[in-house]
């Protein structure tokens, strides 16, 4: 069996600061409880969004149009349960860019990769505070408001929309109908959709910030650090913004759709992106995960957010490069909500349908 990097005792290259303050941490195991998720047109917890375009953002940093492009993947709300730990949240975050506090001894990082169907969604969770990377298309709405709600969560410290595709930002209107957030990251500032025009009403007068890379910002004794893309582009996924999530000595990656330009970029630049978790680009889609940039970031986790779809996601051959570089792959349409919680040293993946085990 593959042993992660924390238990071979092998620092991931380019750790940040945070790590030099890191304390002993006290590994906790938490059992998965069960979640019962909302499906499409399910009783007692649809909630219904209005999309309006009369709502202005004010933008914080550079402005940044996207192109609308062809072919964004249908929308779909996978039916079944999701088991989420219920946890609650401590005090609310300033969303400050200032990154490296200190990992308290009794603090766990939990992320949670949710099943949204065709689409990604994933809620973090670290010190009392939270973030929301995406939150997968229009249909999962009601599944969205309705984790926040089981989970305590009426403050998203921070919410990053990795780029405009509705089967990434659709849910997140079902975010912001139930919490209210305290930065927004985007790719973009404006995009020509009925679904980013609905994700601007509800953040009111929260602006968007499109971050630049090597931006980062703590979440608890966790660091998030934007590493892609690394150069401009109007094409929305090799737009899509990366993030690197460092909770001690573990490290998660999280792509959006970004596709092999991107990808490639990234690696001919030298980003941080050596990983214990990857979050799967595109689905699995052949357009994205090529084996350099699978080599670099070197996961033993790699989790494929995908429902039903027509497009073949994931195909066999990103699955098959992905357990050659020696990873366990993790997809949501088999497993259900993946839960991954670290303790900074070691990570313990759940999920709603099995435990899972390396």
């Amino acid at each position: 069996m593959r042993q992660s990097r924390a238990s071979r005792g092998i620092d991931p290259a380019g750790i940040f600061s945070t790590l030099a303050r890191i304390v002993c941490a006290v590994a906790l195991c938490v059992g998965a409880l069960t979640l019962a998720g909302c499906t499409d047109g399910g009783a007692g917890c649809s909630v219904a969004f209005e999309a309006s375009s009369s709502s202005a953002t004010e933008a914080v940093g550079t402005s940044v149009p996207a192109e609308k492009l062809a072919g964004v993947p249908a929308e779909r709300q996978a039916g079944g349960q999701d088991g989420l730990p219920a946890t609650g949240n401590g005090p609310d975050a300033t969303g400050s860019l200032d990154a490296g506090q200190p990992m308290a001894a009794d603090e766990t990082l939990l992320v949670r990769f949710l099943d949204v169907g065709q689409g990604d969604a994933a809620l973090i969770t670290c010190g009392g505070q939270s973030l929301l990377i995406d939150g997968g298309p229009s249909s999962a709405s009601s599944m969205v408001y309705s984790v926040l709600d089981r989970l305590g969560v009426t403050h998203l410290d921070y919410i990053v929309a990795t780029h405009p595709d509705a089967d990434h930002c659709g849910g997140i209107a079902g975010a912001l109908n139930y919490a209210d957030c305290g930065r927004f990251y985007c790719s973009v500032t404006e995009h020509d959709t009925k679904t980013f025009k609905s994700i601007v009403k509800y953040l009111g007068a929260t602006p968007i910030t499109v971050p630049a890379c090597g931006d980062a910002f703590a979440l608890g004794g966790a660091e998030v650090r934007f590493v892609g893309p690394v150069s401009p582009t109007r094409d929305t996924n090799n737009g899509s913004l990366v993030c690197l999530l460092t909770y001690g000595d573990t490290r998660f990656l999280f792509t959006g759709d970004a596709e092999v330009e991107s990808e490639q970029a990234m690696v001919s630049m030298g980003a941080e992106l050596d990983a214990d978790v990857l979050k799967v680009g595109h689905h699995g889609s052949d357009s994205s995960s090529c084996a350099a940039f699978i080599e670099a970031v070197s996961p033993d986790y790699a989790v494929i957010s995908v429902g039903k779809n027509g497009y073949g996601h994931p195909v066999p051959e990103v699955v098959q490069r992905l357990q050659r570089s020696g990873a366990t792959t993790l997809r949501t349409d088999e497993l259900g909500t993946i839960t991954i919680e670290s303790d900074g040293t070691s990570l313990q993946v759940t999920s709603t349908k099995d435990l899972i085990t390396r």
